[in-house]
């Protein structure tokens, strides 16, 4: 009995242990994106664009290209009138924070090292760690869904969780703050969604090098395949659907999209059942 247990117990903890020993050689990874681009060279593309009149004059796979809505761009001008070090500071710390609460729930030991495999996000300064947030809240917060709409487009496909179930309320609220950023953005800079358009439709084909098995696969096929996945969740109440769809989905898809999994913690937490007295809890 008691080699039954040792047995059970190692096959429970050898995940973490693998887990614990592979992080340090991500950090290591992720430095050596700072020692080639610098800290922070996603998030200089965005502070890069919110300087720069021609938003879109950067071509994709290129440092500092950049292909989010101008409304994005509108949003973080404010915070990208400051010198670049202390953007990149805030940006980055504030992905740190996030990712830190949303494992928060697995605990150090098993959270720790899940945190650490995201080093390469958070010196990088991408925005994967946002559409985690979207994962984890975005049912309870349809509005949420406005991020990934408004940016890498194609992740808003986790928001087909409503429609499936029905759940109009949340479709309309969805839609509706997507549609009035799109609105007030559009009325403040009319020319930049016309060059955010054309800049869309004359990269179309465009890639960044991505390599591996799912980079491979074209991105109207992911993002379908990303769509009948949520579906699925959505008729059978698996809402870990939501994020790993939204993963998916990613329109250059590199290992950094797995970020979004982080999410996974708050979606299980959210889906198990409350338990009230009459529980006998």
């Amino acid at each position: 009995m008691h080699e039954i247990d040792v047995r059970a117990r190692l096959s429970q903890d050898l995940p973490i242990i693998v887990l614990w020993v592979c992080a340090p050689f991500l950090v290591i990874v992720a430095f050596n994106g700072i020692q080639e681009w610098g800290f922070g060279w996603d998030a200089h593309a965005y502070w890069s664009a919110a300087r720069d009149p021609d938003i879109y004059s950067v071509a994709p796979g290129q440092l500092d290209a950049f292909s989010y809505s101008p409304a994005f761009v509108q949003l973080i001008r404010p915070l990208a009138a400051l010198p670049f070090p202390a953007f990149a500071a805030i940006w980055c710390v504030a992905a740190a924070v996030t990712l830190a609460l949303l494992l928060r729930p697995l605990g150090f030991v098993r959270g720790g090292p899940l945190f650490l495999w995201c080093s390469w996000e958070i010196v990088s300064g991408n925005i994967h760690w946002l559409f985690a947030v979207v994962a984890a809240f975005g049912l309870r917060h349809p509005a949420l869904w406005a991020i990934p709409a408004l940016t890498k487009i194609t992740p808003a496909v986790g928001a087909v969780w409503f429609i499936v179930r029905r759940e109009w309320r949340q479709v309309a609220v969805s839609a509706s703050v997507t549609m009035a950023v799109v609105g007030l953005s559009f009325a403040a800079e009319p020319q930049a969604w016309r060059d955010w358009i054309s800049f869309l439709i004359s990269n179309r084909e465009a890639t960044t090098g991505a390599t591996g098995l799912v980079a491979q696969v074209p991105p109207v096929v992911r993002a379908s395949l990303a769509a009948l996945l949520v579906t699925w969740g959505g008729l059978t109440e698996r809402r870990w659907t939501v994020a790993a769809a939204t993963a998916l989905a990613m329109p250059v898809w590199g290992a950094a999209a797995l970020v979004v999994l982080v999410a996974l913690p708050r979606l299980n937490r959210d889906s198990r059942p409350v338990r009230t007295a009459k529980d006998g809890g």
